[in-house]
């Protein structure tokens, strides 16, 4: 795999509620720039392996659909969400950890699950630099909406 971003923020939020938040894939819209529309596609709970979304992207060549599906979930330690991105087969982590006051840091990482792709393919470099500064952009956003409820 190939390590697209990676970034990590400190919550003032139980761990429980970072977690049901993130895990509900329909919020992320609201918390991660970039992301046009994304809607349930199946009728499995949210934050359940197996759970699927239609998610439209706006990427500098256009916007994208993509179906993604949540490959691995831990209560209140890991989500891992698995994309169909045509040529990326992206995959995005998201790890919670407790500190000693009950906050959340959470750890946020995108992949690239693509064997054919090195990381020196073009493709890799710009999707980089992109998704670094939205990802920055995303925790940003993500820690104020949660730190106001």
């Amino acid at each position: 795999m190939i390590e697209l971003a990676k970034t990590t923020v400190a919550i003032a939020a139980p761990v429980g509620t970072v977690f049901n938040y993130v895990t509900n894939m329909e919020n992320y819209i609201d918390w991660f720039p970039g992301v046009v529309a994304i809607r349930s596609a199946n009728n499995l709970a949210h934050g359940i392996v197996g759970k699927k979304y239609l998610e439209t992207l706006s990427l500098p060549e256009g916007d994208v659909e993509m179906e993604i599906k949540v490959h691995r979930s831990e209560i209140n330690k890991l989500f891992l969400m698995q994309g169909n991105l045509t040529g990326l087969l992206t995959q995005m982590t998201v790890r919670f950890t407790a500190d000693e006051k009950n906050n959340c840091n959470l750890s946020l990482q995108y992949h690239s699950r693509n064997p054919e792709l090195t990381c020196t393919s073009d493709m890799i470099i710009a999707l980089r630099e992109d998704l670094a500064v939205r990802a920055e952009q995303g925790v940003t956003r993500l820690k104020a909406l949660l730190e106001s409820m």
